[in-house]
């Protein structure tokens, strides 16, 4: 790489540690590629985009981190003189609002997109489109049919049904952040245990989420939090691909800067979220991850 200096340039060997990358194949089997990303910088890298890409960008490594301080948390939590619930709480809670936050930068990047997209039917008046994804998908706090969507927005009806798809997780999401941060609730309830943090099976938001299987459960009905985290993260990006992989069929882009190479990314807790997806299918707790971790 080269580095400026005041009166020239030096060529200096350098290794990315948080940072995005064009290859054929990742470099590292922790470095992820998100299509939303690839897309976005390969064939939609407008200035006025941008912007909101690397607020996204940056709201991935921030979830990342935020596992690594659950995991963090986890280990300190075998000292019985540190209170490490309210740590796990308070953690919860950011999580909640950056994935929150993360679809209303989505809705961002949309409606900046919908402005430079040119349709073949002239007869169709293009409308602006909200800002917030809140104000797409729901009207007086009730979920809008693709139909309605469609209509009101003026938009093609992929692009409709995917607002409709995700609307649903959105309004839970929605509804559990604005309870933390308008209403003054908070996760209360957080138990410690050997294999990790739990919370009651029949508390919300946690139980309506139904991810939990028989094997998240401890005999005295506490269950694994470790797989909420992991659904909310991965519902949250899930959006963010889909949207991608949709509108890449309904609309003709420029073609790609980087003709056979993808975007890559890494940083330093993405083995963090590369983890979420196992989660998910093997129902694993905290107590696997400490004890690799000791064993190493």
């Amino acid at each position: 790489m080269w580095f400026p200096t005041p009166t020239k340039l030096i060529r200096i060997k350098g290794e990315p540690i948080e940072a995005d990358y064009f290859a054929r194949s990742p470099e590292k089997d922790t470095d992820i590629y998100l299509e939303f990303l690839n897309f976005m910088t390969q064939r939609a890298c407008w200035t006025d985009a941008m912007l909101f890409i690397d607020g996204i960008r940056n709201d991935i490594h921030n979830l990342g981190a935020s596992l690594g301080k659950l995991d963090l948390f986890h280990h300190m939590s075998s000292d019985k003189s540190i209170e490490v619930a309210r740590f796990v709480s308070t953690e919860l809670e950011y999580i909640f609002g950056v994935c929150r936050s993360l679809f209303d930068l989505l809705q961002e990047v949309i409606a900046t997109l919908w402005q430079r997209i040119d349709l073949l039917d002239k007869s169709i008046k293009k409308r602006e489109l909200p800002k917030s994804f809140g104000r797409v998908v729901l009207r007086d706090e009730r979920l809008m049919t693709v139909k309605a969507i469609q209509t009101q927005l003026r938009v093609p009806a992929e692009l409709a049904a995917f607002y409709y798809r995700h609307g649903p997780f959105f309004q839970m999401l929605r509804q559990y952040r604005d309870n933390f941060v308008h209403s003054g609730k908070d996760f209360n309830s957080i138990f410690v245990t050997e294999k990790g943090f739990a919370v009651s099976a029949n508390v919300d938001p946690f139980a309506s989420f139904g991810v939990w299987k028989e094997e998240h459960m401890l005999p005295n009905r506490l269950a694994s939090l470790r797989p909420i985290i992991a659904h909310v993260i991965t519902e949250t990006l899930t959006a963010c691909e889909d949207f991608a992989r949709m509108i890449q069929k309904i609309i003709q882009f420029p073609p790609e800067i980087a003709p056979g190479f993808k975007l890559f990314i890494r940083g330093y807790h993405n083995h963090q979220l590369l983890a979420m997806k196992d989660v998910l299918t093997n129902s694993s707790w905290w107590e696997a991850k400490r004890d690799n971790a000791e064993d190493a």
